[in-house]
């Protein structure tokens, strides 16, 4: 992976050229030499069209023989910046550079921060960025990282009406929905029937602690609004929002249409702007159908995963999905290829637009796995990543209404020939061109750079020790993405892999690892693992006075009997006539 995307990760924030104010800039600095400037060879980035550098022994009379002006200097290439005039840019790059000091003259180009989270598991995250890692595709995501460059969200409430949000987990605490009307003092204040309903309801147990008890709605949660660049787990799709979380589905994922109409209702009673719903049926409910209209007519909009049967919702509609209100999202689910997947429902009058549902990474309850973070698969998935992407519209529109919302993330979407058909859109999220964020210049290039190259340091030649188990040891190997893994291999076998346990960004694995070995020639190598795939093998051994010593080494046989000490000699000899081999080649 080339430098310059290895210094974004480290530092979180990457430069890139984006589009810039109408002037145009350029910059030259002196040299011993002339360089031709040929414009048609210069990448096509936006520039500041009116400033150029030039190197700091020009004379104030050649700067306005170019019908230019210096503006600042550069004393580290010795270099000056100028200001021209955008129309006669190419006339005075052609005039400076006829001056015999000029070493180079070219536009001052505009850069522009593309911030990136520090979440240990971000790396894990392809519906947020594909690199085109674990067999995917590059760019098939929500381009959420250029969208982060306009906003990150923030003061936008979304209830997330599922089997309960586990509230207290580390990377969702600070991005909980604080009921205002009614504080924690054993009353209802706020008169909706909640005694302290301070982050939300249970609407099966009718109480006010909604707590996750399965798992589904904290992933969902997370999706939506993980807590962005806190150093811990994973990102939403908004770093700050407010999850309301509401309960009405039991550990086992089910419940009755009447709860989840009340839990709308809820929902729009105390300002949520979004709504998930991840769950669904066969069946129409007239209550459940009035809620969701209410909801629209209060400007609430209402996202909802499509279904996982595999259908066309056209004919064999799953609600509510498939009410046909304007307030209403459906989204199916698509891989890390930008396919749909074959679980996935579809229809290109029901199903609005795609997106990641596959193997998505986000957290879930200690109770559901100790770490608090797990991958699950679904349009339960999917429909939070529409559900955040119209977050964090409204954290930069706020005024906008849910039909303004809808109407921004569907125009916006990412053209797919898989979903051509199977859905009304044909296309799959992209928020950063709802938010209305310039498309990159250039299509990004696929990281084909394997890690840096790494040698071997111990054990080398082990003659006849009885030592059986070892400690073997190499080089850190280095790469922009970081090392996902070593493994180490022994006689052509895998016997140990070593792997990153805090993702890209952070610490890279140790090198290395145990074995316990038998008696006798063994000869063994490492290779470094990236997180684009690529792969680097070891070097050999770096001996003294530069000398190169093979990966062999030799433990000796185990027992006293006159064979294994035959045995013992048998490999102390064998070991004798490599070393003398290799001196041999190395005489002048």
């Amino acid at each position: 992976m080339d430098v310059g995307l290895f210094e974004g990760l480290k530092n979180r924030s990457r430069f890139e050229v984006s589009d810039g104010p109408c002037f145009y800039q350029l910059l030259a600095a002196v040299g011993v030499f002339n360089q031709t400037f040929n414009d048609q060879n210069q990448p096509s980035n936006p520039a500041y069209p009116s400033s150029i550098v030039l190197p700091n022994l020009l004379t104030v009379g050649a700067v306005d023989k170019a019908g230019a002006e210096i503006s600042d200097r550069i004393e580290s290439v010795d270099a000056a910046l100028v200001t021209v005039d955008p129309g006669d840019a190419e006339d005075a790059t052609a005039t400076l550079m006829r001056n015999r000091a000029v070493q180079f003259v070219e536009p001052n180009y505009v850069l522009r921060a593309n911030r990136l989270p520090n979440d240990h598991g971000f790396g894990e995250q392809w519906g947020l960025r594909n690199l085109g890692h674990y067999g995917g595709k590059l760019g098939a995501d929500i381009s959420a990282t250029a969208a982060w460059d306009i906003t990150t969200g923030g003061g936008v409430t979304v209830a997330v009406v599922d089997t309960g949000v586990s509230y207290k987990h580390p990377d969702l605490a600070g991005n909980t929905w604080a009921n205002a009307g009614d504080p924690k003092n054993g009353h209802d204040d706020d008169g909706d029937g909640f005694d302290d309903d301070v982050v939300g309801a249970d609407f099966i147990n009718n109480d006010s602690d909604p707590d996750d008890d399965g798992g589904h709605g904290t992933h969902v949660a997370g999706i939506i609004g993980a807590q962005g660049n806190n150093a811990t787990g994973v990102t939403g799709v908004n770093w700050d929002v407010n999850i309301m979380a509401l309960k009405f589905l039991d550990e086992n994922g089910e419940g009755n249409t009447a709860d989840a109409a009340n839990a709308i209702d809820y929902a729009v009673q105390h300002g949520a702007r979004v709504v998930n719903a991840s769950w669904g049926g066969p069946a129409f409910s007239q209550a459940l159908y009035g809620s969701i209209k209410r909801a629209g007519e209060r400007g609430v909009l209402v996202v909802a995963a499509a279904g996982n049967e595999g259908a066309n919702s056209d004919s064999a509609p799953d609600y509510p999905a498939a009410f046909d209100l304007p307030n209403v999202v459906s989204v199916a689910a698509t891989d890390r290829s930008d396919r749909l997947l074959d679980f996935s429902n579809y229809g290109s009058k029901s199903v609005d637009l795609g997106a990641p549902g596959d193997d998505v990474y986000s957290t879930v309850p200690t109770i559901s796995d100790p770490t608090g973070y797990a991958s699950f698969s679904g349009t339960s998935m999917a429909a939070p990543f529409v559900s955040g992407a119209a977050a964090l519209y409204l954290s930069k529109f706020p005024q906008a209404g849910a039909d303004q919302v809808k109407a921004a993330i569907l125009q916006s979407v990412d053209k797919l020939p898989t979903l051509a058909g199977k859905t009304v859109t044909g296309g799959r999220l992209n928020i950063a061109r709802a938010l209305g964020a310039a498309a990159p210049s250039t299509k990004p290039v696929r990281d084909r750079t394997p890690p840096s190259a790494f040698d071997l340091i111990r054990p080398r030649y082990r003659l006849a020790t009885r030592k059986r188990g070892l400690r073997f040891a190499w080089q850190r190997s280095r790469d922009a993405s970081g090392i996902r893994f070593y493994r180490l291999y022994l006689n052509g076998k895998r016997v140990r892999t070593v792997r990153d346990k805090d993702g890209p960004g952070g610490r890279d694995p140790k090198p290395a690892a145990r074995f316990r070995l038998r008696g006798g020639k063994h000869r063994w190598f490492v290779r470094a693992y990236d997180y684009a795939g690529n792969r680097r093998t070891s070097g050999a051994f770096k001996g003294a006075h530069g000398s190169h010593k093979s990966s062999v080494l030799y433990v000796a046989q185990r027992g006293s009997t006159p064979k294994a000490q035959r045995q013992r000699a048998s490999v102390r000899q064998q070991a004798l006539a490599m070393q003398r081999a290799e001196a041999k080649t190395k005489r002048p």
